[in-house]
């Protein structure tokens, strides 16, 4: 895989401050909490979702109609015991750009709703997000503006994983605890250890054809998938990596083995300077470390202000999705 100079993605400004409030709206998905953000031209009533007393939240216009044309797509897949909310800043970014987005809370690996058994059928995750997906699709008021042709999948940590199933990685249980062996220290053998993960679970294959290109926010578990699949990958993939090292997602063990492991004519890896694995969630009030305690880790070790790597990362990403499309065009030419 190619690892690229932020040279390449700033080729030309993409705005990412949203001057106005985007749409928002619940997205009726049986068994599944999930909403929607979309471009909208209403700028009234506006509340602010997916704020706490630790994060920021985003202005919306809810239920506000969706603006006139068609607009790309992209889901969201969250991380282990995260939620939707924590990337509702990349949501609010995504829309302001013209993209309709879908996110969702993960059943069985979302806060408040967690259940062991995801780790031995690691498949659920990716299907949930297909789910999410047939529902934006068939929703009467969205349906119409959606282009079909361009539908897109971002996840961060585990919801990276999740995103390369869609993609077209298999992932196998088996592989992973093979690479963990006795490891004590590293997330993401930890999370599947912690909740029974089996050697002899089956292959995890649930590609998405819908989906026509993949990002990975500081992702775990590459060892996980197979290298003919990666190496098969249909789509273009762009992984984002937290410059900062973690000892519990060593760069070299996790980020850069993207690097290493993704086909290089049609994936891109980057290294976001300044931001830890947390970068990718949403930003910190003033207090909030007081307020968590000793999961302060979560609002700390940054060594630039969040809301400006979050206007890095959503850049990137908005340049790779809009040239994401001509690789697309690039694979299915004979």
């Amino acid at each position: 895989m190619r690892t690229l100079t932020l040279a390449f993605f700033f080729t030309f400004h993409i705005t990412t401050a949203t001057a106005n409030p985007v749409g928002f709206a619940a997205l009726t998905t049986p068994g599944i909490d999930s909403v929607v953000w979309y471009p909208t031209s209403e700028t009234t009533p506006v509340t602010i979702v997916a704020e706490n007393p630790v994060f920021v939240g985003v202005p919306v216009v809810q239920n506000a109609s969706v603006a006139g044309g068609l607009h790309p797509v992209a889901v969201l897949s969250h991380g282990y015991s995260g939620m939707w909310r924590n990337q509702a800043w990349l949501a609010e970014r995504l829309a302001s750009a013209g993209y309709i987005v879908a996110s969702l809370n993960h059943p069985g690996t979302t806060y408040g709703d967690m259940d062991p058994l995801w780790a031995s059928e690691p498949s659920n995750r990716p299907k949930q997000l297909s789910r999410v997906l047939d529902a934006l699709l068939a929703d009467k008021s969205l349906a119409p503006q959606i282009d079909r042709n361009r539908i897109s999948v971002i996840g961060h940590s585990l919801g990276g994983s999740t995103a390369l199933m869609l993609a077209g990685g298999a992932f196998s249980t088996a592989r992973l605890l093979e690479a963990c062996g006795d490891s004590t220290d590293k997330m993401v053998c930890t999370v599947y250890r912690k909740d029974g993960a089996e050697a002899d679970a089956p292959l995890a294959t649930t590609r998405d054809s819908r989906i026509i290109a993949a990002v990975l926010l500081d992702m775990e578990g590459i060892r996980g998938f197979t290298p003919e699949s990666l190496n098969s990958l249909p789509i273009p993939v762009l992984a984002l990596a937290a410059g900062i090292e973690d000892p519990a997602l060593p760069l070299g063990w996790e980020s850069r083995e993207q690097g290493a492991r993704l086909p290089t004519a049609t994936s891109r890896y980057a290294e976001i300077i300044g931001a830890t694995h947390f970068s990718f969630m949403s930003a910190c009030k003033p207090g909030a470390e007081d307020l968590l305690g000793e999961d302060a880790y979560v609002c700390r070790g940054e060594t630039a202000p969040r809301v400006e790597l979050h206007a890095e990362i959503a850049n990137t990403i908005i340049r790779f999705l809009n040239a994401g499309t001509q690789l697309v065009s690039a694979l299915q030419t004979p």
